[in-house]
C-alpha cells in the first residue's frame, strides 16, 4: 500500500508540471483514477508515464484545468455549448463554411497568393473575439508569426517601422494586450506530427486558462510524411478530422496546389487540383483566387484584389483585399 502511495505521489508531481492545475489538485486526480480502476499495472517507470499521459489527456481535452474542492457538489446545470468560431468579414463569409466544432474547412490557393496570411487573419480575429485559437506552420517561424500578429493587429511592420508614440509606449500597451490574448503562435518542426503540435497547444492553452477552439494549421504539406508515391497528404487529412472530432475542434488547413498553368488567371483552381483527401476528409473546400500572382514578380504593381469562394457547388464569393505591408485582407 505504501508503494502504491509513493508512485500516486509521483504521477501527480508530473501530472501537475504538465498542466499547472496545483499538486494538491493532481493528487486528487491521480486517487480519484486509481479508486476507478483506471490507472495502468504495473506502476513502474512506464506505468507511470502512462498514467500521466492519460490524465494530461483528459485535462487538455477537458479544457482549462478544474481547481474545485473534491468536496463540491457536482454542477447542476448543463456545460455551455463551445461558441461557433467566425469568420473576419461578416456574413457572405460565413455562409462560404460554418467553423463549426468538430469540422475540417480546407482552404488552398495558387503559391503566393495568401493563403497563410488569410488563416492567420482568421485565428486573430477569433482571438480578438474571446475564441482561444492556435496557429501551427511548418513554413513560418515562431518570430516571424509573431511579426506577423502584430502587423495584423496594429497596423505596422515591426521590422522596418517604429510604432505609433514610439517602442515604450507600443510595449506597455500592446504587449500586455496581446498576452492576454487567446492566441497561440506554433512553429513546427521538419518531423513533428500534427497530433504532437495540437497536443503542445492544448497543454499551452490550460496552463493559460483557456480552451482551444480553433486550430489553423499551415501547411497540409509539412505534416504529411514522404511515400514511394509522394506526400501521404490523404493520411494527414484524415488524421485532422479525427482529432477535430476528438478535441471538438474547429480546423481550418491551407494547402498550395498549382494549375497546369499558375500564371492564367482563366486557368482556375478546382476539385482536380486538391491533395489527395483533401475533399474526402473537409467539410468544406475553399480557395483564394489572386489572378496574377504567379506572373507579378517583374511588374510594379504587385495584386491585391482577391476572391474566396467554394471549390465546387453553389455559394457566395467574397472579394478582399490584401494588405500586404499589414499582412491582413479586408473587406473593399
Amino acid at each position: 500500500m505504501t508503494r502504491n502511495i509513493t508512485h500516486q505521489q509521483r504521477i501527480a508531481k508530473d501530472l501537475n508540471t504538465a498542466v499547472g492545475c496545483g499538486y494538491q489538485e493532481a493528487l486528487r486526480r491521480v486517487r480519484q483514477a486509481a479508486a476507478a480502476g483506471r490507472l495502468p499495472t504495473p506502476l513502474d517507470a512506464q506505468g507511470r508515464a502512462a498514467a500521466v499521459d492519460l490524465l494530461t489527456h483528459e485535462a487538455t481535452t477537458a479544457g482549462a484545468v478544474r481547481t474545485t474542492p473534491a468536496t463540491s457538489p457536482p454542477p447542476t446545470t448543463q456545460p455551455p455549448v463551445p461558441p461557433r468560431c467566425v469568420w473576419p468579414w461578416g456574413a457572405d463569409a460565413a455562409a462560404l463554411a460554418s467553423l463549426a466544432p468538430g469540422t475540417v474547412t480546407a482552404l488552398v490557393s495558387l503559391p503566393t497568393a495568401g493563403r497563410s496570411t488569410l488563416a492567420l487573419n482568421v485565428a486573430l480575429h477569433n482571438a480578438q473575439q474571446r475564441i482561444g485559437a492556435l496557429f501551427t506552420s511548418g513554413e513560418i517561424t515562431s518570430k516571424a508569426l509573431a511579426q506577423k500578429v502584430i502587423a495584423a493587429r496594429y497596423g505596422f511592420d515591426v521590422r522596418s517601422q517604429v510604432p505609433p508614440g514610439g517602442w515604450e509606449t507600443f510595449k506597455a500597451t500592446a504587449v500586455p494586450e496581446l498576452d492576454a490574448t487567446p492566441l497561440l503562435r506554433h512553429g513546427a518542426q521538419v518531423g513533428t506530427s500534427a497530433r504532437d503540435s495540437l497536443r503542445a497547444g492544448l497543454l499551452a492553452a490550460a496552463r493559460r486558462g483557456f480552451t482551444l477552439r480553433l486550430w489553423a494549421v499551415d501547411s497540409l504539406w509539412h505534416f504529411s510524411d514522404f511515400t514511394d508515391e509522394g506526400r501521404d497528404t490523404a493520411a494527414t487529412m484524415a488524421e485532422l478530422r479525427s482529432l477535430a472530432r476528438e478535441y471538438n475542434l474547429a480546423v481550418l488547413v491551407t494547402s498550395q496546389v498549382v494549375t497546369e498553368d499558375p500564371d492564367d488567371p482563366d486557368d482556375l483552381v478546382t476539385a482536380a487540383h486538391l491533395p489527395a483527401g483533401m475533399a474526402d476528409y473537409s467539410d468544406r473546400v475553399l480557395v483564394l483566387d489572386r489572378p496574377g500572382t504567379q506572373g507579378s514578380w517583374d511588374t510594379t504593381t504587385y495584386p491585391s484584389t482577391a476572391i474566396l469562394r467554394r471549390v465546387a457547388g453553389p455559394g457566395p464569393a467574397i472579394e478582399l483585399e490584401l494588405e500586404p505591408e499589414h499582412c491582413r485582407f479586408v473587406s473593399p
